[in-house]
């Protein structure tokens, strides 16, 4: 309710749309239909995609054409700012122990987290080239509630989710900006998470739910699971590619 119009863009209808919203019905890669979308904004929030469970022809044309097609109709309709959803498989390859912050270079640990660091790179050469200005939001757990160990450290939930995409649009100059998205988790394993500067303050405390994981059978006692950041999908078989 805090902007005066949101243009929401999917697959499927919204139903039951709030007077400041308005639905375009489309499919990423249907290029006039994202320059409709784009007409008369101030920003893009990008966070449509394909996870890490598909397999490489899925990813490669939700991930990166379609995520070309955003972000060039943006540039042509003069859009100034995107954010957008990368993650943190990103830099999941990187060992546990690491003291983690987004300066680190990319270490990706999966295809999925192969074309999010990409999404990062093709946002640094529009603010290069272009001037639009953005911020990668490297993802952790969004959900309702942590579901295991991991997203102990790694749960941003829904509140805090808002609040770090607004602090990203209300910015005034961040730059070509990379920051992790989580929430002030107790157990969170990264450094510094470089949200300072857009004056994020995550509210929530994953914490507050291990009782309710330890209920459930969750190992929340014992050593640390993964032996890097990005959890199972540093380890996880490649899926076959057709070649």
């Amino acid at each position: 309710p805090r902007w005066r119009r949101l243009r929401l863009v999917g697959r499927r209808a919204v139903p039951d749309l709030a007077p400041n919203e308005e639905m375009v019905v489309a499919q990423l890669d249907d290029r006039a239909a994202m320059m409709r979308a784009m007409q008369d904004v101030d920003a893009v929030v990008h966070l449509a995609g394909a996870t890490g469970n598909f397999d490489l022809e899925m990813l490669f044309r939700a991930n990166a054409r379609c995520l070309f097609d955003v972000f060039e109709a943006a540039r042509l309709s003069g859009v100034p700012r995107i954010v957008f959803a990368s993650s943190n498989h990103a830099s999941g390859c990187w060992p546990i122990t690491e003291r983690m912050t987004p300066a680190h270079p990319a270490r990706p640990d999966s295809l999925y987290g192969v074309f999010k660091v990409m999404g990062e790179a093709m946002l640094q050469y529009y603010f290069n080239r272009h001037g639009i200005r953005s911020v990668s939001l490297r993802i952790g757990t969004c959900r309702t509630l942590p579901i295991d160990q991991r997203s102990l450290a790694t749960w941003l939930s829904p509140g805090d989710m808002v609040q770090l995409v607004e602090r990203s649009l209300l910015h005034e100059d961040p730059g070509c900006l990379v920051v992790n998205g989580y929430s002030a988790n107790t157990r969170l394993k990264t450094f510094d998470p470089n949200w300072g500067f857009l004056g994020y303050a995550p509210r929530d405390d994953a914490e507050t739910h291990v009782e309710m994981l330890r209920a459930k059978g969750v190992d929340v006692d014992g050593p640390w699971e993964w032996p890097e950041h990005g959890g199972s999908m540093a380890r996880l078989p490649e899926k076959p590619t057709g070649l």
